[in-house]
């Protein structure tokens, strides 16, 4: 089985793709494979406990990065 996982997602609509594409005006995300257990398929909690967001922190981190360039 192939366990290398790369493709492109929208932030906007989640559309994927195999290649990078602009998608409602705006560069897809890449998504790379990352190892079971990665703290960073977890979803984000505050300082509480209090669940953040439903995202993966791989993908809130991508959209940070994003809006920086």
């Amino acid at each position: 089985m192939n366990r290398d996982c790369n493709f492109y997602i929208c932030a906007t609509c989640f559309n994927v793709s195999e290649t990078p594409i602009t998608c409602h005006d705006q560069s897809m995300i890449h998504c790379r494979s990352l190892q079971p257990g990665d703290p960073r398929l977890k979803p984000l909690f505050d300082h509480e406990g209090d669940l953040k967001t439903s995202a993966p922190r791989w993908f809130i981190e991508s959209l940070k990065q994003q809006q920086q360039i």
